[in-house]
């Protein structure tokens, strides 16, 4: 198995991505040929089971973009489940003090570096004798990428001790959520939601791990220009009410 998303990371490029919350089948499928880098299937706030989320890993992985999945919480069923569905990354959210993320790097890996399970599952075709199982369980503790979320003032204060924890690589900015524990709910440009995305990068550059947030359109050129490298923006269900509202509000402005 070979990560390029990863890869692509290691050289120092800038990636983007975006979000799927719906149980589409085909919407997975088709936002994996618009040309983003990787497509993260929202598994903490997304309607779709576990099980569609695994046909999605798969959809996915027949096209030049990157599975990615979120789970619910740090919990090490969710995290064990998450990753036999074969994704090429997971992201975990809430990290806020070095234990969570020592437990979330632990779950992530197969012994002797952590505790995830030799189970059959997606990852590794349900366990048929094919030569891809071993070669999955080889490399998954390399090339899996591990994504902590950085979402509450907390783990921005612990920032340094939770970035040293080997074996993280990226830390991703949860922008709403982070202002909301600052008592600065949607205010993303305040100074000081600002000023905590900053410590965030330079402790991502220090700990050698890579910077990642949620953008927007307009905002991509700001996130880049602040040091971000993996970028998340837009959501299915919103791309989907905003094309077709596009289309309604001209039809009416005809009328």
């Amino acid at each position: 198995m070979k990560n390029a998303l990863k890869e692509k990371l290691n050289q120092g490029k800038s990636v983007f991505g975006t979000f799927i919350m719906t149980s589409g089948l085909d919407t997975a499928e088709i936002l994996s040929y618009t040309g983003v880098d990787c497509i993260m299937i929202d598994g903490e706030h997304g309607s779709m089971s576990l099980e569609t989320a695994g046909r999605m890993v798969s959809l996915i992985k027949n096209t030049k973009t990157t599975p990615l999945l979120r789970v619910p919480s740090n919990e090490i069923s969710l995290v064990k489940r998450g990753l036999d569905t074969g994704t090429a990354g997971l992201m975990i959210p809430m990290i806020n003090t070095r234990e969570d993320a020592e437990r979330a790097v632990q779950y992530c890996k197969y012994p002797p570096m952590g505790v995830r399970g030799m189970g059959a599952g997606r990852a590794v075709l349900f366990g048929a004798p094919a030569d891809e199982i071993k070669d999955y369980y080889a490399k998954a503790n390399d090339e899996v990428l591990i994504i902590v979320q950085i979402e509450h003032y907390l783990a921005v204060e612990n920032i340094d001790e939770i970035l040293s924890v080997p074996g993280i690589d990226i830390a991703f900015v949860g922008p709403m959520d982070m202002s909301t524990s600052m008592g600065l709910t949607g205010q993303l440009n305040h100074p000081d939601v600002q000023n905590n995305c900053r410590k965030v990068i330079e402790s991502c550059r220090k700990n050698n791990v890579v910077p990642g947030t949620m953008t927007w359109a307009g905002g991509m050129k700001q996130h880049l220009d602040m040091g971000f490298k993996f970028l998340l923006g837009g959501i299915d269900g919103q791309i989907l009410y905003n094309g077709v509202k596009q289309l309604v509000d001209e039809y009416k402005s005809k009328l």
